[in-house]
This record gives C-alpha cells, sequence and structure tokens, in this order.
C-alpha cells in the first residue's frame, strides 16, 4: 500500500505508469515514476495517492503526470453536478428565552453556519460512477489533520457558489437503473466556512459587482460593497440593487444618497402567491375539575410570526442577491420584511435556515424560514469601546 492510500471496495486500481493510453475516469495510484532511463522519480508524500481521469485519451508522459497543474488528473470531486441539486444552510446558536416573547440567538462559533450541498449524479456510466465512488471511499482514508481528523475532498460548487472549499462526505448510495446507467446520491459538508469573512463567505465576492462606484451602470439585484470616505461605520456594507431599470450610478442614487435605488436591510424580492401563515399564539392553560380549562394570557408578544415561504422560479440573478442577502445577515442579523396582507406592516426578522435548489437552468427555488423578532435594532449602530494597554516588560 502506497503513502496516502487505502483499502476500498473498489479493486483493481493500477498504479500510474509513463506511456500507458489513460482515458476519461481511469484510477490510478500515484507513488512516482520511472522515466524511459529507468531512473525512478518519487513523489513526495503529500503529491502520492490516488488520481482520476478527466481529460480527453492520451499517452502518459512526464509533461502529463497527475501532480501537474492543470492537467487531466484530479485528486478533486469532479463529477458534473445533475439539475436538482441543492443546499441547505442552517445556524446553529443557542437560545435565549426572555419572557413576554423576548429572545435572542447566540451563534455557537463563527463559524456556525453549516452547510450541506445536496447531489444527485444522475444518468452515470459504470467507469463514471466507480471513479466516483472510489473518490467518495477513498476520502476516508486521508488522514492529515493536526487534530487527528482526516481531510475532506475539495470541490467548487455550482454557480452562485463557485469558489473551491474543503467538504467531507458522510454517506452516499449508487444506484443501478439499467446495464450501464446509474444514479449517484450524496450530500457534501462544509465545516470552516467563518462569518467573520466578510468578502467571501459562501458566495465569493468576485461574483458581485465589487465596490460601489459613481458612474458605473448597474441593474436590478447587483451586489455592491459600499466604502470609502464617503461612507461610515453604519453605512458601509453590503446592498442590493431595487431599482427596475438600469441607470449609471450618481452620488443621489447611490447606496447612501437622496433618492436611493439601493437596499442594505429591506428584503425587497417579491413573494409568491399561494402562501400561508399559521400562527399559534402563546398562552397558559389550566385544568380545573370536570375538565374546566381556563386559558390565561402569557405576556406580550403573544403571537410573533413564525413564517416559512417559498421564492419558485427564481433566475440565477435574483437567486444569487437572494442567498447573498441572507448570508450577509449570518443567521441572527435583523433585516426588515414586509409579510403580505393581512400582515403589511414592515417588521424586523431573522433567518436562521435556507435552502437553494438547481430546477433548472435559470430556474432556481428557494426556501428561507423567517421569524419574527418584537424588538427593532436594525438602526442601531455597534460600538466597541475597548481599553488596550501595553505591558513595558513585555516591550
Amino acid at each position: 500500500m502506497i503513502l496516502n492510500s487505502g483499502d476500498t471496495n473498489i479493486t483493481n486500481v493500477s498504479a500510474f505508469e509513463l506511456g500507458n493510453n489513460y482515458s476519461k475516469f481511469d484510477i490510478v495510484y500515484y507513488s512516482g515514476y520511472t522515466d524511459d532511463g529507468g531512473i525512478g522519480h518519487p513523489a513526495a508524500q503529500s503529491a502520492s495517492g490516488h488520481y482520476y481521469y478527466t481529460g480527453a485519451a492520451a499517452t502518459s508522459a512526464a509533461s502529463n503526470l497527475p501532480t501537474v497543474t492543470n492537467g487531466p488528473w484530479t485528486n478533486k470531486f469532479f463529477a458534473e453536478v445533475s439539475y436538482g441539486a441543492s443546499v441547505e444552510f442552517k445556524n446553529k446558536y443557542y437560545e435565549i428565552n426572555y419572557g413576554d416573547g423576548y429572545f435572542n440567538y447566540l451563534n455557537k462559533s463563527e463559524n456556525s453556519i453549516k452547510s450541506s450541498f445536496n447531489l444527485h449524479l444522475s444518468k452515470r456510466s459504470d467507469k463514471e460512477s466507480k471513479a466516483i465512488i472510489h473518490l467518495l471511499e477513498d476520502s476516508f482514508n486521508k488522514g492529515a489533520k493536526p487534530s487527528g481528523g482526516y481531510s475532506g475532498i475539495y470541490w467548487t460548487p455550482f454557480a452562485p457558489y463557485d469558489q473551491e472549499l474543503e467538504f467531507f462526505v458522510e454517506s452516499f448510495s449508487n444506484n443501478l437503473e439499467y446495464p450501464d446507467v446509474n444514479s449517484v446520491s450524496l450530500a457534501l459538508h462544509n465545516e470552516d466556512r467563518s462569518t467573520t469573512d466578510w468578502k467571501d463567505f459562501y458566495i465569493p465576492f468576485s461574483n458581485t459587482s465589487g465596490f460601489w462606484a459613481a458612474g458605473n451602470s448597474y441593474s436590478e439585484d447587483d451586489i455592491i460593497y459600499g466604502s470609502g470616505s464617503d461612507f461610515t461605520p453604519a453605512t458601509s456594507g453590503w446592498y442590493y440593487y431595487t431599482g427596475a431599470s438600469e441607470a449609471v450610478a450618481t452620488n443621489d442614487n447611490g447606496p447612501i444618497g437622496n433618492n436611493t435605488l439601493w437596499t442594505k436591510k429591506h428584503f425587497y424580492w417579491p413573494l409568491n402567491k399561494g402562501i400561508s401563515f399559521n400562527e399559534s399564539p402563546r398562552f397558559f392553560k389550566q385544568n380545573f375539575q370536570n375538565d374546566f380549562i381556563v386559558r390565561v394570557e402569557d405576556g406580550l408578544n403573544k403571537s410573533l410570526l413564525k413564517l416559512n415561504i417559498n421564492l419558485t422560479s427564481r433566475t440565477d440573478k435574483q437567486a444569487k442577491a437572494i442567498l447573498h442577502f441572507l448570508e450577509k445577515h449570518r443567521g441572527y442579523d435583523q433585516f426588515l420584511f414586509t409579510p403580505p396582507s393581512p400582515y403589511n406592516k414592515t417588521k424586523p426578522f431573522l433567518c436562521t435556515e435556507w435552502k437553494h435548489a438547481i430546477k433548472f437552468k435559470d430556474n432556481n427555488d428557494i426556501s428561507i424560514m423567517l421569524q419574527e423578532q418584537p424588538v427593532d435594532y436594525t438602526s442601531y449602530e455597534i460600538e466597541f469601546l475597548n481599553l488596550i494597554t501595553v505591558d513595558p516588560f513585555l516591550s
């Protein structure tokens, strides 16, 4: 057994050799190679392991080794995702209840928002499914973490999350539908995204319109970051374009202008028809003799809204703006939302979990869970009062 290699249920995996013919989805283990002169070139421990061929059929040479950058080989998750893929985000928090409907959420850590990318890889050949299953099984063999845990699989998810991250698989299945027709289902989990990363959480900065600048043209659902001398700490941050038509940015229609076309804290996207809202106001219930029941009010804020909303058939651009908005509120920051009639009053809400599914090309479904808060602090400024002292004996 070579370094970074372990037992899997996929057998008959050969060693990489120069001069062999390889085609798409071939699997090899690589620990170095022997050149035409019979001289061995062992691989470093970090480079040894299993690799999967993703290019056009070719004869192996020193120019296309598994370790060559941008070469035909990879040890990352390589499968093209089928439509129907989805991702779920859920914030892990401590809930504190103060009575009278007042509550607070405290994140368990700075990477408390956990993601689960649910993939269904349909209509795959036996050879491709073999390579996929081997990659998933082999990921459990890679122990390289200082804590003793094993390394994950590197993967670049579908848009708008397309930045390479480390993921872990916990279970997967392969369904043989017909001869040489397979469907593989799995979930990939990420553990290390931090809510302190203002620039690249799950949707990277490169997938936005960047920093706002006067003179640029912006259109509906563009995403920008406002900063600079004109912005205060309270007004700087992410903004979303609400204008119905494209416009050239000016100071007047900019994020902090008098006739702004941008919003920072309002969830402004239209809702689908057919929404139902269920209420269960809070109260005390006391049973007396003969099943006589007395119901007593339970203080203030007895019926804060909890809404499960489905936003269906959204374009890629609108879906990206909605998902980015939810990301940047980090599962615990308030934003303003106006429910439809008869609740049509703007109120503060939190969104602690949401789900995004790719239905088809430029067609996305998003489901969100909204929790009304009894106190609106969206306009409050957060100030840090820190005292820093210098110990002269340490300087």
